[in-house]
């Protein structure tokens, strides 16, 4: 029996944001990777179930995850990068999955990923396999696809796939150690730059349709779209494409890699955010009489920002909106909510600790509505079973809005958090949350409208807001001169 070993290092980096050290990534070791992703819709969730079903011996290594934030420190990465290799190199493995990302960045190293993969590799050798699932929002660049046998990114944003590419990832891995079929993994970097979107936009449809065609034909085991991680500055960023095919002594790979990289650049001008400022994306809200959810897509976790912008929510309270909030990441008024206890009035400078842009506190008088711990499941079809623990938290009403108050950072997914903090969304015209894209998938379906703001913060629709200084060519839209030559959409090198 074939032993697997499973494991990864998974961090999005915001290198706008505050550092990443140990203390803040979850690091799973042995079985807990196994009972922690038992039943969860995530990459390692189909992984390890996949792994089972084909009758590979999986030994669960280790697996570390921080919420999206800033830069990690080297010493917090060395340590589990070393940890990680020397369990791999004394498991006397056949094989290696792993679950990244794709958009790590760690003190001195650009890439997270293709530092990790290039240290598996000269622990363990050049044959052993290493496959892997990568987010689409990985800037990844063709090193990374020489390190591994294959790579494997989600296809869908939201992210509602994520268990299906770690399956797809699999059983790849099953037809590289028993059948001994060698993939070649081909990567065209596009000079792309835009914000996170959904994969619903009328382009992405069109070439997602365009992916699957291409993975029909027999020797292609995947070709996907990614759209990289605006919100870093390092010199290898933007979009990308992925084809994975059985290598034939061809260059199909290459080509058709760079086939989906033109029709992805043909419809650069069809990607966009619509937005509005907080004001007014409230006074659309209260003019159209239904459930409306406002997105402060500039703040979301889920992309590295803080947590604490005040913007939206002071919006709020300005307008007098009836509305629930989730949620500002603010352990000390948590903690200040905790001391009051329920039913208590207290004074709070709420948020706006963490950078300037992200708004001021806001100073008000506050009632304690509840205090509760953030601990559940998801339940939406992204990363569905998924454990998130918010820590404490605080229910406030503040004018007419009633937010919540968390001492966990993380993105809002679905009405988890809510629920947590005792409030009924259904009971409210406005639901405001700190999210980008993945709230999506559990929201959209159950709301009349979404209306998105994007206040200053540190993921903005409009990615040139951020300074760069270590780009290595020039980005579209940053730039409108981009030269994505025409003969390199052809298939040729580039002068």
């Amino acid at each position: 029996m074939a032993r697997v070993g499973i494991g990864g290092i998974f961090h999005e980096t915001n290198t706008f944001a505050a550092p990443t050290g140990l203390a803040d990534f979850q690091i799973l070791r042995g079985v807990e990777i196994s009972s922690s992703s038992h039943g969860a819709r995530t990459y390692l969730g189909g992984l390890i179930e996949e792994t089972g079903a084909l009758g590979f011996d999986a030994v669960p290594l280790l697996y570390a995850e921080a919420t999206p934030s800033g830069t990690i420190r080297r010493e917090a990465y060395v340590a589990l990068r070393e940890e990680l290799v020397g369990q791999a190199a004394a498991s006397d493995l056949d094989a290696l999955l792993l679950s990244i990302h794709g958009a790590g960045v760690v003190e001195d190293i650009d890439s997270l990923e293709e530092d990790l993969c290039a240290a598996l590799r000269q622990r363990l050798g050049d044959k052993i396999p290493i496959v892997a699932t990568l987010d689409l929002h990985g800037n990844i660049r063709q090193r990374l696809g020489d390190l591994c046998s294959a790579l494997f990114p989600v296809r869908l944003n939201p992210h509602i796939d994520q268990y299906e590419r770690g399956v797809e990832a699999a059983r790849c891995l099953c037809e590289i150690v028993f059948s001994r079929t060698d993939f070649e993994t081909a990567i065209e970097q596009v000079p792309m730059l835009f914000p996170p979107v959904p994969t619903s936009l009328p382009a992405f449809v069109e070439l997602d349709g365009l992916c699957t065609e291409i993975e029909k034909q027999e020797d292609v085991a995947c070709a996907r779209v990614m759209h990289g991680f605006p919100y870093v500055d390092v010199p290898c960023i933007g979009a990308s494409v992925v084809v994975v095919a059985r290598r034939n002594g061809t260059d199909d790979a290459r080509r058709l890699a760079r086939r989906i990289a033109a029709a992805l650049w043909e419809r650069r001008d069809q990607i966009k955010v619509q937005s509005l400022p907080p004001e007014g994306a409230i006074q659309e809200a209260m003019q159209d009489g239904r459930t409306i959810v406002i997105n402060e897509f500039s703040d979301n976790t889920g992309a590295g920002s803080p947590g604490d912008g005040t913007h939206l929510l002071s919006a709020l309270i300005a307008a007098g909106a009836r509305s629930c909030f989730s949620h500002i990441f603010d352990p000390v008024t948590v903690a200040q909510a905790a001391a009051a206890g329920v039913g208590a009035r207290i004074k709070v400078h709420l948020g706006g600790h963490s950078d300037a842009l992200l708004g001021p506190p806001i100073k008000a008088d506050a009632e304690v509505l509840g205090l509760n711990h953030g601990l559940f499941r998801v339940k939406s079809p992204m990363g569905t079973g998924e454990t998130i623990d918010l820590g404490l938290l605080a229910t406030l009403r503040i004018g007419g809005v009633d937010v919540v108050v968390s001492s966990g950072r993380r993105q809002t997914l679905d009405d988890g958090p809510f629920i947590k903090a005792g409030i009924d969304i259904t009971q409210f015209p406005i639901v405001a949350l700190k999210s980008s894209q993945h709230f999506k998938a559990w929201f959209e379906p159950r709301c009349a409208r979404i209306v998105t703001t994007d206040p200053p913060g540190l993921s903005p629709v409009d990615v040139s807001k951020l300074p760069r200084r270590r780009l290595q060519r020039s980005m579209w839209p940053i730039s409108t001169d981009v030269n994505y030559r025409a003969e390199h959409q052809a298939g040729q090198e580039p002068a």
